[in-house]
């Protein structure tokens, strides 16, 4: 079960706990082979995980890395989709504001 930080409420960013850089990473190749905004990204994700075209990974592993593609997760995958495009955008070099990025 995933717990989320009542401290983090009100940041700006994802406030829920970190997520895997393979996360991260999987966005990013989402991203790059399609360059649109939520929800059209969110196709791009859904096709790709579908196709296990990124490293062979799943829905169910990137669940796991803390990307859920379900309907329940929609809400913070989105928020987590927009901060990766953004920092991409700006030229970010995978860290990102806010702390979202976790060692893993």
């Amino acid at each position: 079960m995933m717990r989320r930080s009542n401290s983090a409420k009100g940041k700006e960013g994802v406030p829920e706990e970190r997520i895997a850089q393979t996360a991260i990473d999987f966005i990013s190749f989402c991203f790059s082979r399609r360059a649109v905004e939520w929800p059209l990204l969110y196709d791009e994700m859904c096709y790709v995980a579908s196709n296990r075209l990124y490293r062979g990974l799943g829905y169910q592993e990137l669940r796991e890395a803390g990307l859920d593609l379900g309907l329940g997760g929609l809400v913070r995958t989105s928020r987590i989709a927009n901060e990766v495009t953004q920092d991409m955008r700006l030229g970010g070099t995978g860290q990102l504001r806010g702390g979202l990025l976790a060692a893993s």
